[in-house]
């Protein structure tokens, strides 16, 4: 029987190497490709069976990418599968450009491909003790991945300055994107679930702003340098084991206003953590006698006491030395980041807010807090 051609197309080595190597384990004859060009000019020479993309690309757009495909008569029905994404916008974009499947977001995104290729090309579906096997990678891919985190985020890091420029280089901050939305993609298939998580939220929220780079600001900026900074530190398998589900922690807002508190209550759930608020310093302090948060966001402008000195009344509770205090202030001057540091906070996030700004930060904070000595 002729073997099924496959044309995977990602822009990731990496990642191409393990999607092609698991894809021709199950007898399928895959050609792999960085550009949406070559891609182009191999679909030329011959036409695949199948199709299989990333949508991050450097260079080229992959919606308009798929939309030609279409418009070509040998390939106007030829299955196009885009891999497994938190994109959701440009997933739907993909599929209404032609697309036939974007393959839903899994914790085990190759043995989910490679049953979306089976199901897509009417091959027989592969048992689950088989599905299983596919969905472990080895522990030298997983070694490989780990040996080469700290160059990759030296390269990201050096795109800081131009996404820093005035106006910002928007060529700097797409790779910077493409960058961190490669790791995020390899994080997911190691077996550290926080890497993965932090790596995931941080793509979003490179994506978001390089959708709307007008957001970038001193306080975004911050927070991507402070997450670059940490992926660095936890990128070895010692550190990542200390790591726990960000699930299991928890948060405390005090903000007085609903808006405010429930804006960044919905951030937080999206980036997977657990959160309470208060409405003042009171209510607050009544909170932290019954419950001990890992972070807590504190708004400097609270009544009756302002976030500072709430800030200074939290670090004389023994229990909150330590506790991770980020600052939610709209005058985010040198004069309230030295009174935070005063006070006894960590950090601050200006307003207006980032939805994903805040969830990154927390997650910062978080984990932070996870490999602090007891």
């Amino acid at each position: 029987m002729k073997k099924k051609r496959i044309l995977l197309i990602h822009n990731d080595r990496t990642l191409r190497k393990l999607y092609r190597e698991k894809l021709e384990e199950r007898g399928f004859d895959v050609e792999g490709t960085c550009e949406l060009d070559q891609a182009s000019k191999a679909i030329d020479s011959r036409t695949p069976d199948l199709l299989i993309l990333d949508l991050v690309f450097l260079r080229g757009k992959p919606v308009s990418f798929i939309a030609s495909v279409r418009k070509q008569p040998l390939t106007a029905k030829t299955p196009i599968l885009v891999l497994p994404t938190s994109l959701a916008e440009m997933a739907a974009a993909a599929l209404h450009a032609g697309a036939t499947l974007a393959i839903p977001e899994s914790e085990t995104p190759v043995a989910s491909t490679i049953r979306a290729v089976l199901t897509t090309l009417g091959l027989p579906d592969i048992d689950e003790k088989r599905f299983g096997a596919l969905a472990k990678v080895s522990n030298l891919w997983i070694s490989n991945v780990l040996s080469g985190a700290l160059e990759n985020i030296n390269l990201m890091r050096q795109c800081l300055p131009g996404i820093s420029a005035q106006p910002p280089e928007l060529p700097v901050l797409r790779e910077l994107w493409t960058l961190v939305h490669a790791f995020a993609e390899k994080a997911a298939f190691l077996p550290y679930k926080p890497l993965a998580q932090f790596a995931g939220a941080l793509s979003l929220l490179m994506r978001d702003l390089e959708t709307m780079p007008e957001q970038l600001n001193p306080s975004t900026l911050r927070t991507v340098g402070q997450a670059l900074d940490f992926l660095a530190s936890i990128a070895d398998t010692e550190q990542l084991q200390r790591l726990t589900d960000a699930s299991s922690g928890n948060v405390l807002v005090v903000d007085d206003e609903q808006s405010a508190r429930e804006f960044i209550m919905s951030a937080l759930e999206y980036a997977g953590i657990k959160s309470e608020c208060a409405a003042s310093p009171a209510s607050a302090l009544d909170r932290l006698n019954g419950s001990k948060p890992d972070v807590i966001f504190l708004d400097v402008g609270l009544p009756e006491m302002n976030g500072f000195d709430l800030c200074t009344k939290i670090r004389t509770v023994e229990a909150y030395h330590k506790t991770p205090i980020v600052f939610i202030t709209g005058m985010a001057t040198f004069v309230n980041k030295a009174k935070a540091n005063l006070s006894g906070g960590n950090d601050f996030v200006g307003k207006p807010f980032n939805l994903l700004e805040l969830g990154v930060k927390a997650l910062t904070w978080l984990f932070r807090g996870q490999l602090e000595p007891a």
